[in-house]
């Protein structure tokens, strides 16, 4: 039966004319909750909730707003779930249930179908009501609501400002997380863009950079291959800029939220492949050639006996009797017991050279500061790198 709380329950079921028989928490969202609901006909809806501590919702980015996208996505040309209803207090938005998963876009017939999905979007004339000035928002966003100063935002966000293009020829709704991932398919075409709380009008350059980030962590077709179906002129050199833009953006919001819908693993495999590459963008930015990093080989310890223990009885017992969202948490702990095996392991070594470093680079150089940060988090990447995959190393498209 539904673990929902019964005064939402009872909103769901008067949005749907009928009982809900179950509602079941699915993994993913970051500062927000995601639900399956079923009701008693068979039919399923969709249900995000905000538990009431986003800092998005702070600055504007609440479920309110992202209703007000799904409204105006009715009817247009753009796939994306029905709109059913808005909480009265705010913290739920219920959709109709989309069929598809958010796999791999790497099918080349696949992908220029989401491309033709991007190119409708674009478009279309914006609405009024969706416009935020992006940057300023975020910049507030991190002053008012991340825990602590963090040196490696402070160093892009003065880059953002330092290398802003003008306003670009043509707004556009931007969705503001836009490719694999955030987009649900059946393998043969494209049933859905989902998560729009980011969307805001904006650079349409702003999308095809989000795409290029997103193809880090979900398979996608060679970008270069994906922007010839793209609709338009693609400008490099803005892509890149808003490439920083996202790549900032995505500090910023794990910085505030802490980890992934608290869940610590995730967030922090997220946090080193993003620093890593926000580092390396800088780098780039700035015209500097980062040094290699010498890692040394994991010895063992007195501890590592048993953090391989841990790691067998949740690999061999623990996860294979979950399932669900119990089971992505037990594979969630799995990772940051690895990532403490190789503290254990290697960090010494790591943190003595990253005392060196410091010693050495002015941080009050700009130039110099990104050289620092491109080694410290390759350094990071290397203690999280047994708990990254296939993500470990992985590198930001150029085009």
């Amino acid at each position: 039966m539904s673990e929902l709380d019964g005064e939402l329950l009872a909103w769901v079921e008067e949005c749907c004319g009928q009982a809900v028989a179950d509602a079941v928490r699915i993994p993913g969202g970051a500062s927000r909750q995601a639900w399956v609901v079923t009701l008693d006909d068979g039919g399923q809806r969709f249900l995000r909730m905000d538990a009431g501590t986003s800092a998005l919702s702070a600055v504007g980015y609440d479920l309110a707003r992202e209703a007000r996208a799904y409204q105006w996505l009715t009817d247009k040309p753009v796939r994306a779930a029905e709109f059913c209803g808005l909480s009265p207090d705010g913290r739920a938005l219920l959709l109709d249930f989309v069929e598809g998963a958010p796999g791999p876009l790497n099918d080349p017939d696949l992908a220029r179908d989401f491309m033709g999905q991007v190119n409708a979007l674009h478009a279309l004339e914006p609405p009024d009501d969706l416009a935020h000035d992006d940057l300023e928002v975020w910049t507030r966003l991190y002053r008012e609501h991340c825990p602590e100063p963090d040196p490696l935002i402070d160093l892009g966000l003065r880059q953002l400002a330092e290398t802003a293009p003008g306003p670009p020829e043509r707004a556009v709704l931007v969705h503001g997380d836009l490719g694999p991932g955030n987009v649900l398919h059946d393998g043969r075409r494209v049933t859905g863009m989902c998560d729009w709380e980011l969307a805001h009008v904006g650079d349409p350059m702003e999308d095809l950079a989000w795409i290029t980030v997103r193809a880090m962590l979900t398979p996608f077709v060679d970008i270069n291959t994906a922007f010839e179906w793209y609709d338009g002129p693609v400008d490099a050199e803005r892509v890149r800029y808003w490439q920083l833009a996202c790549q900032v953006r995505n500090l910023i919001g794990l910085g505030v939220t802490g980890a992934a819908g608290g869940d610590m693993g995730m967030g922090m495999l997220f946090s080193t492949l993003h620093r890593r590459v926000t580092a390396e963008l800088l780098c780039e930015i700035v015209g500097v050639v980062p040094e290699p990093v010498e890692v040394p080989e994991p010895a063992d310890t007195e501890a590592s006996a048993v953090y391989e223990a841990v790691l067998d009885d949740l690999r061999t017992v623990i996860a294979p009797a979950l399932e669900g969202y119990a089971a992505a948490r037990a594979k969630s702990v799995a990772r940051l017991v690895r990532y403490l095996d190789m503290v254990d392991r290697i960090g010494p070594v790591l943190a003595h050279q990253d005392r060196a470093d410091r010693d050495r680079f002015d941080m009050g150089d700009d130039g110099e500061a990104a050289h620092y940060w491109a080694r410290a988090t390759r350094r990071e990447e290397a203690l999280m790198r047994p708990a990254m995959g296939r993500l470990a190393g992985t590198r930001l498209a150029r085009i």
